[in-house]
């Protein structure tokens, strides 16, 4: 167990150092994993006992900090927020941790039931990648204007889906930001990878059918055509100036539907893959 001793003399090296408070724990944490050669779960105890000192020593909120990405995962009739926290150097994130609204006997049932369990694993997985991966490309030179253009557009209209769905009660017209944010991200990826002009994007235009063509055309997903049935989720564009009727289930499956396909992009154009890492650990057990 880590000592009180061995945090009060780091934190006398960091406040030499200049460093600011807010990344102080993050920092301990990656040192204590370096200097003890151990991964450090963000729910062990090391980690609790960490933060809790800094907390104690630190100016008063300093460390509220906030999250790096919010999406939403539908479970039990209920969207609930998944909370991707800002990280400093190497940590071991658990994927329940994130699901900070959700009780703990809501929790087990969910990891009870195998294929739930599985479903939530690579959703999270696709939280993660995503949530560090569009902080990564938003800062990368050299990709291609436009594409960098439209992604960070569906990032918008993907967040203000998010927003709607973290209320006490979502409206159904986030459903049109979901097919807004599909739209772009198919429309985006398409640029990034092959180049789109703005005329070639006119001529795609809200047909989502034309885009997932394109979308799989330029990346040689075959398998993403079962994916097309989806599609009928999402109201076509003139309908968008009618009220929106849809339920929850629907609701999630167009809001997910998006977020895969942001995710993609993401590990298409950044090193971010933490879908692999599950995939792996799955098949090892």
């Amino acid at each position: 167990m880590v000592s009180e001793e061995w945090i009060a003399n780091l934190n006398t090296e960091f406040r030499a150092a200049g460093i600011d408070q807010r990344r102080r724990p993050w920092e301990a944490i990656r040192r204590y994993s370096e200097e003890f050669n151990t991964s450090v779960d963000m729910s062990s105890d090391v980690a609790k006992k960490i933060f809790k000192w800094f907390e104690a020593h630190s100016k008063p909120g300093v460390h509220q900090v906030g999250s790096l990405y919010e999406a939403v995962y539908f479970y039990d009739s209920q969207f609930w927020v998944v909370s991707i926290p800002i990280t400093y150097g190497t940590v071991q994130l658990n994927a329940l941790d994130c699901l900070h609204e959700m009780p703990e006997g809501i929790k087990q049932e969910m990891m009870a039931d195998h294929r739930q369990a599985w479903d939530y694993a690579i959703y999270w997985a696709d939280c993660l990648d995503y949530g560090m991966g569009i902080d990564d490309l938003r800062k990368t030179q050299g990709l291609n204007e436009f594409g960098a253009q439209l992604l960070m557009s569906a990032d918008q209209e993907l967040r203000a889906a998010t927003s709607i769905l973290s209320q006490h009660r979502p409206d159904p017209r986030a459903i049109l930001n979901c097919r807004m944010a599909l739209e772009i991200f198919f429309k985006s990826y398409v640029s990034l990878r092959t180049g789109l002009s703005e005329n070639e994007a006119k001529a795609i235009g809200h047909n989502l059918n034309k885009g997932l063509d394109r979308f799989i055309e330029a990346s040689g997903l075959n398998d993403w055509e079962r994916t097309r049935d989806l599609l009928k989720v999402f109201p076509e564009i003139h309908q968008r100036y009618k009220e929106q009727d849809i339920t929850f289930q629907r609701l999630w499956d167009g809001y997910s539907f998006a977020h895969s396909v942001g995710a993609v992009i993401i590990r298409e154009f950044t090193d971010r893959n933490t879908l692999e890492q599950v995939m792996t650990s799955n098949k090892a057990n």
